[in-house]
């Protein structure tokens, strides 16, 4: 095994002292020893180069300092610190934050097992509160009709240093959305960006009440992250439009409708006579996703009885079987990360209701005729899947089954699995591994009876 050598980059400015100690230890701390720290200051005293010579010897021999003449950003250190790195890996973690003590050997075991090593990588993380471990984000592989709506990857990230010579600098002209114009640019080039589904970034955070300052300044770190997201989409041809969320956490996208043609030829509508639709306009809204140039499928979200979800589409186990996401929770209690309200990439969609792109129907010689029931769905989206297309769930369009009747019958599952067995086996990587399995999904361990 060749040892990955990682550079760590902290930008520093306006520094909580002891947070920033508390950010150093857990550098101290790590197993994996094969690294350099960058540090790139902008705070007006010299504190944080006496802090590491005084409170931390150990890695005083790892660590570049550098005092930044001028204020210009994240970005900008952040590229001055890739400048001077020596690492293979660029590792960019905010300076109050925390690593576990194993996250450098995570990320060089992940290195080690990539075919393609120039990538990045991102991981899980929770939330220190206080002394206190909370909130644990346990996120999909690169989901990008998620990613469009919300910066769910964060700002901690392992960046191949070869990747940052080919993609470029940093955009020094975002103020806060630096890391997620970076992704977005990965994405769009196809690069690949890589998730280890644990818990080995702590993020520092309150749970006190936003002041009206922090409130303006989350409002505008939305409002640039939307308008570099609308930016991208333009890009591939889709305007869009959008406003924050009132969690100021997320925005919303409304997709422009107008190209839509009724009877248009290069979509397909599917809708089994015993669903009914709740919302109007359903195959406009629906194709406003479907323009998207890699996008094969899109479905609808469906609703139970009882004022509960039956599913917004599907997840999957490695055994092959599939299992409806989010069934049984409340339609008017927020979900887990409020999945359930926001249209993303998906494993499946219900065969109820859907719309296919009529080129890749073509393409993939539509259904396999052998497949029952849902598995037929399940084997076209992972074929259009292989070929680089996406399966995409739009909650924003309700339906319901008066009757449901589809039938998997084990035969068809036979054959599925005989098919796509070695993918199914790895597991649904749009869905975290760390969440329940079966129809209590996408709800925390132990939080099942707050439902």
């Amino acid at each position: 095994m060749v040892d990955t050598y990682f550079s760590l980059v902290i930008w520093t400015d306006d520094t909580d002292m002891d947070y920033f100690k508390d950010c150093l230890e857990s550098i101290d701390e790590q197993e994996y020893r094969e690294f350099e720290l960058y540090i790139l200051d902008n705070n007006p005293s010299n504190a944080i180069e006496s802090t590491i010579k005084e409170f931390f010897p150990d890695i005083v021999d790892k660590v570049h300092y550098r005092r930044l003449k001028k204020k210009s950003g994240g970005a900008y250190a952040y590229n001055i610190g890739a400048h001077f790195a020596e690492g293979d890996y660029l590792v960019y973690l905010n300076q109050h934050d925390r690593l576990s003590v194993g996250t450098l050997s995570s990320l060089n075991e992940k290195i080690e097992n990539l075919s393609n090593k120039e990538c990045i990588i991102y991981t899980d993380h929770d939330e220190i509160i206080g002394k206190d471990r909370r909130n644990p984000h346990f996120k999909p592989d690169f989901n990008r009709e998620l990613f469009w709506q919300i910066n769910y990857i964060g700002e901690f990230i392992c960046l191949s240093k070869a990747l940052y010579k080919s993609l470029g600098e940093f955009n020094e002209k975002a103020k806060e959305a630096y890391i997620y114009e970076y992704l977005l640019r990965a994405s769009s080039k196809k690069e690949p960006i890589e998730h280890i589904p644990s818990l080995i970034y702590h993020k520092r955070t309150s749970d006190k009440p936003m002041t009206k300052e922090e409130r303006q300044q989350a409002n505008y770190y939305c409002k640039e992250h939307m308008a570099l997201a609308i930016s991208y989409l333009s890009k591939n041809g889709i305007i869009a439009t959008g406003r924050v969320d009132a969690s100021l956490k997320k925005w919303h996208l409304n997709y422009d409708e107008s190209s839509f043609r009724r009877f248009g030829g290069d979509y397909m509508f599917l809708k089994d006579d015993k669903v009914k639709l709740y919302t109007r306009n359903n195959v406009k809204r629906l194709y406003a996703y479907l323009k998207q140039p890699d996008v094969a499928v899109v479905g609808a979200r469906f609703i139970d009885r009882g004022f509960t979800l039956d599913n917004v589409g599907y997840i999957f186990d490695s055994d092959g079987a599939w299992y409806s996401a989010f069934h049984g929770q409340r339609i008017f209690r927020d979900s887990y990360e409020g999945l359930a309200s926001m249209a993303r990439d998906t494993a499946m969609v219900d065969c109820g209701c859907c719309l296919i792109d009529a080129k890749v129907y073509r393409m993939l010689h539509g259904f396999d005729t052998r497949l029952s029931g849902q598995d037929a769905m399940f084997d076209f989206c992972l074929r259009a899947r292989d070929r680089g297309f996406r399966t995409v769930v739009v909650p924003k369009v309700i339906a319901r089954w008066k009757e449901k009747s589809i039938i998997t019958s084990s035969e068809s599952h036979e054959i599925l699995m005989e098919k796509h067995g070695e993918k199914i086996e790895l597991g649904d990587g749009l869905y975290n591994k760390n969440l329940p399995m079966g129809l209590e999904n996408y709800i925390l361990p132990g939080t099942q009876g707050e439902n």
